[in-house]
């Protein structure tokens, strides 16, 4: 059987690849293969979400668990609420930001990460197998559970006022919808709004991974940045003053040496992805700090950051991990802590990044209809790229883990080799595209 769990959960088109029968499935291996008792399970706006969430609930009280239903909440308010009110699983239905057509299913262990390979594959060996005979779980309402994950927000955000900062925000008409403006508003904030709707059959149409709308709205209206969430709310992406997007990376690395100059990073070192761009590393180097390099997949991130005693990491996508407050991402944490930094270093954002670096790059995604196969059929082209562009340049070439695409991604200091290298690989890709 082909391996389930990508590199967030296991996703598919609704219905099609992600029916409700193999979220029943997937509930009732999870309870058996993790030995929980009690779950919390959140969805995000998809149309999809209620008939699947109802069944993946299903099958964790099969496998004799309890689960607490949380409605429509981001993704990162089940991790934490998993943590800090004592649950043994947390589950989300959700494809963060993938279309509106697809969906997922992700698990959070007690500690509120991402399960591990190993228990992946835990689960997925118990796909068809039936749980023990004993008690039958009671799926039930959480009530109360939106309203904890405020708190907690505004815990964390603890001395930051918002009064008379023009800020836009996109919930790109996902889980973040309600409890993203209600918590900016509290801090004193009155934001321009975008997909501030519950629509599952726009979800997002704007937001994260489609910034362009939030780009024109700081440019019309005068703001002083806009914040774009995905579809699940664990990313952050952030749009300076005059519109231009600023990624992941590079808002990382121009806010790490003052996190470490304020006391808020015990260990100058950042945890990024492979992705990550060349100019911010260096960055970071050239001012004491180590950078640790891994997979993609803010799972991959947080892990690295457990096991290292690491307090920062994150992905150009806008996943930042703040290891002092949470685990995993959290798009709404995330643009509070961001934005208390830039409130105390007295900058805007476009100050803040301006000294941080950008090499080059190029990317492209092509659609395949056979990842594995499509990808297996590169290694001599890679080869070839990598020849072409030479010591300075660099390409990296994957099947994504949460769609059917493959992604390539060059960089280097010459423009013009990065789009030849990147047209070798997309034309080795003719056979096998969608």
């Amino acid at each position: 059987m082909p391996k389930l769990f990508g590199t967030d959960g296991v996703r598919g088109v609704a219905g099609v690849e992600l029916t409700a029968d193999l979220a029943h499935r997937l509930g009732r291996a999870a309870g058996t293969a993790l030995g929980a008792r009690r779950a919390l399970l959140a969805r995000d706006t998809r149309l999809s979400g209620p008939e699947l969430a109802e069944a993946c609930a299903e099958g964790l009280a099969a496998a004799g668990v309890d689960v607490h239903l949380a409605g429509v909440l981001p993704s990162p308010a089940v991790s934490h609420l998993v943590r800090l009110q004592g649950y043994d699983l947390g589950v989300v239905v959700s494809a963060s930001h993938n279309p509106p057509g697809d969906n997922g299913i992700k698990f959070y262990d007690r500690g509120g990460l991402k399960l591990s390979p190993e228990e992946e594959e835990r689960v997925e060996a118990l796909l068809d197998k039936l749980p023990p005979a004993g008690r039958e779980g009671r799926v039930q309402p959480a009530p109360g559970a939106a309203e904890a994950y405020a708190q907690f927000l505004r815990e964390a955000a603890s001395g930051l006022s918002l009064a008379g900062v023009r800020i836009a925000l996109d919930c790109a008409f996902g889980a973040t919808w309600e409890v993203a403006p209600a918590v900016f508003r509290t801090l004193g904030a009155d934001p321009l709004l975008l997909g501030a709707e519950p629509d599952g059959a726009r979800i997002n149409a704007t937001g994260a991974a489609a910034p362009g709308a939030l780009q024109a709205l700081v440019r019309e209206r005068g703001a002083e940045l806009g914040i774009a969430f995905d579809g699940d709310g664990d990313r952050a992406m952030f749009v300076a003053g005059g519109g231009e997007v600023v990624e992941g990376d590079r808002l990382l690395a121009a806010l790490a040496p003052l996190l470490r100059g304020w006391g808020e990073l015990r260990t100058p070192a950042v945890v990024f992805t492979v992705l990550a761009n060349g100019g911010p590393e260096r960055y970071l180097r050239t001012r004491g700090f180590r950078v640790v390099r891994v997979p993609v997949g803010d799972r991959n991130v947080s892990w690295a950051m457990r096991e290292g005693g690491i307090e920062l990491g994150g992905e150009p996508s806008g996943h930042f991990v703040f290891g002092r407050y949470a685990p995993t991402g959290d798009g709404i944490l995330t643009a509070l802590l961001v934005l208390r930094a830039l409130r105390r270093a007295g900058r805007s954002l476009a100050e803040l990044v301006a000294p941080v670096p950008l090499d080059p790059q190029v990317r492209a995604d092509v659609p395949v209809t056979d990842r594995e196969a499509a990808y297996a059929s590169l290694r001599r082209t890679v080869a070839e790229a990598e020849g072409l562009l030479g010591p300075e340049g660099r390409i990296v070439v994957r099947p994504s883990g949460t769609q059917p695409l493959i992604r390539i991604l060059a960089e280097g200091p010459d423009e013009e080799l990065l789009r030849e290298a990147v047209a070798l690989v997309v034309q080795a890709l003719e056979p096998f595209r969608a």
